[in-house]
């Protein structure tokens, strides 16, 4: 009998575990897979198991310090109510409670930012996004059109690489945990990081001399900023994985201390908030696969000066006033993490880089994820790649790139090859990362490839 009870607490505790984490990571209601075994049937499912999933998701205090949105929350709830009536069960009056308490909350500007946190082995990654709610796709004309997170057939790959994560990002993350010997005391640069999933990650997980953050956009490195601030303040990636949330960064239910930093938080949300109307239906299948969130709104309108007002003049204007961070003094836009020099963070644009920064920083691997979806860009992306590529860093060797990309689009992806062809790199694609660490749809093909540049080239 104790046998048998002991088995059946196990069961119960490896779905609530799963519950949890795709609670947290804001899997889409309509993937969320609510058991990994048969062996408990949902009738069995008891008050108290209700109550044990309220305490593991909505009501944990990871949900209160770094939330989820709180549509999602709704929603998350709601389709637990809908699963136990159509089962006919006996559900706990919480239930009814917590959706009640949820839906009299305010849904304000500020959920249009939450968190994402991913559980790994005793490590946890905190990642603040944008909540996919408000799409703007991008082909002919433009459109804007809403997700539901209960119904939509939209994934996140939907929305622009801007604040966004994406397939490949996590996809790359697994893959460098794996094969982490490939990184071990490297100088790694991540080339469009953008809110950094993906390094830190592999900065969590692996032995690396350095790692260098790297985006163009200054709002983007802004949440870039706060991400690894959240992650690593007070710890560095090399302890022991006993990983406590930091108080570096509220709540985005809460109001920002620091005026400029509630000025920024501001602009980037005004610019998520999108109340445009679709001027026609918009089928996925139709869309390009250039997306983007809008940066007008209407709403703007109606904030004052004071808080319609960027915290910088212009894109090129991207500078950090922080104690977490300290300026490199040769390297324009380059910053160290003041708990551990070995996390970086660089304003680079491809576009307009300066060639002599590269040698400068002179990686020995390169990463890069979701920054393969624009044939316009591509020249640039690759061009970089090339400089970095044919760098001779030590005993004549050369740096190693691996791009991450989700194939959404063949002739994007056969673009992006002839580009590398013509820069004379040749490539390799690799095999996938046997084990998942993450929730995320895979449907579309994932490739990760391998870059080099060869001697002599």
């Amino acid at each position: 009998m104790a046998a048998s009870m002991n088995t059946t607490l196990s069961l119960e505790e490896n779905i609530l575990r799963d519950i949890t984490t795709q609670f947290f990571e804001m899997v889409p209601i309509r993937r969320m897979k609510w058991k990994t075994t048969p062996s408990i049937d949902d009738k069995d499912i008891s008050p108290d198991m209700q109550r044990a999933v309220l305490k593991a998701t909505v009501q944990h205090a990871t949900c209160k310090q770094y939330p989820p949105s709180l549509s999602y929350q709704r929603a998350f709830v709601k389709s637990i109510l809908h699963k136990l009536e159509d089962i006919d069960a006996d559900i706990c009056d919480e239930i009814y409670e917590t959706y009640s308490d949820l839906l009299q909350q305010k849904e304000e500007e500020d959920d249009t930012l939450c968190y994402k946190t991913y559980t790994l082995v005793c490590i946890e990654l905190r990642v603040m996004e944008s909540v996919p709610w408000h799409v703007l796709f991008r082909q002919d004309e433009k459109w804007v059109a809403e997700i539901d997170w209960e119904t939509s057939e939209m994934d996140v790959w939907d929305i622009a690489p801007t604040f966004i994560l994406l397939q490949a990002a996590l996809h790359l993350a697994e893959w460098c945990s794996e094969n982490s010997k490939f990184l071990e005391n490297k100088r790694v640069m991540e080339l469009g990081s953008g809110l950094g999933l993906t390094g830190i990650t592999v900065c969590r997980k692996c032995q690396m001399k350095s790692y260098t953050f790297s985006d163009c956009h200054h709002q983007v490195l802004y949440l870039l900023m706060k991400n690894i601030e959240t992650n690593f303040a007070k710890h560095t990636y090399l302890s022991q994985p006993t990983f406590t949330p930091s108080d570096i960064f509220p709540s985005t239910s809460k109001e920002c201390t620091d005026k400029k930093d509630g000025r920024m938080m501001k602009s980037i949300r005004r610019q998520l908030s999108v109340n445009a109307e679709p001027s026609n239906p918009c089928n996925v299948s139709m869309c390009s696969d250039i997306m983007e969130i809008s940066y007008t709104s209407t709403a703007s309108s109606s904030y004052d000066d004071e808080n319609s007002e960027d915290i910088f003049a212009d894109q090129n204007d991207f500078h950090i006033e922080s104690q977490n961070w300290v300026m490199d003094e040769c390297l324009p836009g380059m910053y160290f993490f003041s708990q551990d020099e070995r996390i970086r963070l660089l304003k680079y644009d491809w576009e307009t880089s300066d060639d002599r920064m590269l040698w400068d920083i002179a990686p020995d691997i390169i990463l890069a994820a979701d920054v393969v979806y624009d044939k316009s860009i591509m020249p640039a992306l690759v061009s970089v790649l090339r400089k970095l590529l044919s760098l001779e860093i030590e005993n004549g060797q050369r740096a190693t790139a691996f791009v991450a990309s989700t194939i959404r689009n063949e002739d994007t992806r056969d673009h992006f090859l002839i580009v590398l062809a013509n820069e004379g790199l040749t490539y390799e694609i690799l095999d996938s990362p046997k084990k998942r660490m993450f929730h995320y749809e895979d449907t579309i093909p994932i490739e990760i490839l391998k870059i080099q540049c060869p001697a002599g080239s």
